[in-house]
């Protein structure tokens, strides 16, 4: 393909870094470069990415909502030519309404470059952010568009490379398949803070507390993880379910494949969450609460994942020994859950889903 990509510099590398290597697959890495100046006049970032898809004279701006809110973000709805969005709700934002809305499968951050790719950019884009800077003072453009720019937090801009290679792997470390334990469940995830807003204690908190209780209950199930905790959270709350056991993301990945099944709920303001995007790439038998937003197509009971429609222990504990004592119907959900991601969910398959292609076909 002869398309160029212009990806806002100002990125956060790893929320943007699962994008960046569907870019690249389609096409090239040559050809997905880095700037800020087509930027200049949008709002803040934040967690989300956008970028342009330049095909000789005409252009395609796209932006990636990325964050834990089903909200649309104006500036970038009326900026775009088309909205991805990882907690899509087409109840509030009916497609009639927002036909540039696309619902993505959830991403996660994963490792595109190598070590000197990683300084190398790091440092080239960062520059760029300055030199951006320079250029709004020369025009004096008056808008408060970098309160949260790389100008002022450099050392956080140089922390989310150098955790991105040091802490992240590849796309293909989750997609290398291992070997189920029939007997292991492995369960590690976040006690979120919770306030009146959004209540955490009463969701998602209860909901992840609720399992992992009902694991290490089940007799001669081998039950591994906890809930991880911070000065914020209500631990004395789950004071059962809390393990100080801090694990690296490689030891996540192969428990987690190890385990005979895992656990998925909406997470932060009921968005899907990374462990959705994560369990899918796995190939995971996947028990999961119903989902409070959308996905490019639906998750079906039975065939993808096994749904509970409530989060009680007794739910739970049913749904566990179902998937325990029905192999076969296990290995069923792990071939389909994996064949979703393969169709939907994969960096390349997002930025398919898109469209992009077809909006420049329809602008000729």
């Amino acid at each position: 393909m002869n398309q160029n990509i212009i990806i806002d510099s100002r990125t956060n590398i790893p929320y943007g870094s699962f994008y960046i290597k569907g870019l690249s697959d389609i096409y090239g890495k040559r050809n997905v470069k880095f700037s800020g100046k087509p930027f200049l006049e949008l709002a803040a970032l934040s967690w989300n990415i956008r970028f342009i898809v330049i095909n000789r004279d005409k252009e395609i701006k796209v932006f990636i909502h990325t964050n834990d809110s089903y909200e649309i973000e104006p500036s970038h709805y009326d900026w775009c030519d088309i909205y991805g969005h990882v907690n899509a709700n087409f109840e509030h934002y009916p497609i009639d309404k927002y036909p540039k809305l696309k619902s993505l499968v959830p991403s996660f951050a994963i490792r595109n470059f190598n070590f000197m790719e990683t300084i190398y950019f790091s440092i080239k884009n960062l520059l760029t952010s300055i030199d951006d800077i320079k250029l709004i003072k020369v025009y004096n453009i008056q808008k408060k568009i970098f309160e949260q720019n790389y100008y002022k937090n450099i050392r956080r801009h140089f922390l989310n490379y150098l955790k991105n290679y040091l802490n992240r792997v590849s796309i293909e470390t989750y997609e290398n398949k291992s070997k189920v334990n029939d007997n292991k469940i492995f369960f590690l995830s976040t006690l979120w803070y919770s306030d009146e807003f959004n209540k955490n204690d009463e969701g998602v908190n209860r909901r992840r507390s609720n399992f992992i209780e009902v694991c290490k209950d089940i007799k001669d199930c081998d039950f591994e993880g906890g809930l991880l905790a911070d000065s914020s959270s209500s631990k004395e709350l789950f004071i059962s379910s809390i393990t100080n056991e801090r694990l690296t993301l490689s030891y996540w990945i192969q428990k987690t494949k190890e385990s005979v099944l895992v656990f998925n709920t909406p997470a932060f303001w009921d968005c899907h969450g990374w462990k959705l995007g994560e369990y899918l790439a796995l190939g995971k038998a996947i028990i999961t609460t119903p989902l409070s937003n959308d996905l490019p197509e639906p998750l079906i009971h039975g065939q993808h994942v096994h749904i509970i429609q409530d989060s009680s222990k007794e739910t739970i504990h049913k749904a566990i020994t179902y998937i325990l004592e029905n192999s076969a119907y296990r290995m069923n959900l792990e071939m389909n859950a994996r064949k979703y991601w393969e169709e939907y969910g994969t960096p390349r398959k997002s930025i398919e889903l898109l469209g992009i292609d077809k909006l420049f076909e329809n602008l000729k």
